[in-house]
């Protein structure tokens, strides 16, 4: 039932919010990794970038305004990594014209027994601040539905205050 109503919420703003898609690598990004880190900066609209960080062990990611990328206190978000760690693509969630939300593939390992999951991480945006607001794993059904839904609601919610 909450994902009922958290799809018509997401399509009660179908109309004013845009999605638009942006590569999470390839030629596009600016590379800096070193032989120790994978580090990446891709370009997403209005300005935004996303920077990727994959130490082998822990993975971070970083949602900014390229003019405050290098300012931001700490990843927005950082876990175990597994597997590939990182979609292909981000999508992001536009409320005129600025980035409000953002979903991202990930693939992270929980547990003692550091089982892999995949899943659709669900960022909200807040001008220069983001967050983690959710995640869907990818064997659910309809998750990319859910995944759209719930970044929906972060575009409306923006962050949790703390």
């Amino acid at each position: 039932m909450a994902i009922a109503i958290a799809l018509g919420i997401g399509g009660v703003h179908g109309a004013v919010a845009k999605t638009k898609f942006t590569p999470a690598t390839g030629p596009a990004c600016k590379d800096e990794s070193t032989n120790e880190l994978g580090l990446w900066t891709c370009p997403g609209p209005a300005g935004y970038v996303v920077s990727f960080a994959d130490e082998g062990n822990i993975v971070s990611v970083t949602i900014a305004p390229r003019s405050a990328i290098e300012k931001v206190s700490g990843p927005t978000a950082q876990w175990r990594g597994a597997g590939k760690s990182f979609g292909e693509k981000v999508q992001w969630i536009m409320r005129a014209g600025v980035p409000r939300a953002a979903v991202i593939r990930t693939w992270r390992r929980v547990g003692e027994d550091e089982k892999e999951l995949q899943e659709l991480s669900v960022f909200a945006i807040d001008g220069t601040k983001a967050c983690l607001v959710g995640s869907v794993d990818v064997h659910a059904d309809k998750a990319n539905d859910a995944a759209l839904a719930r970044a929906h609601q972060a575009a409306n919610a923006g962050c949790p205050r703390r």
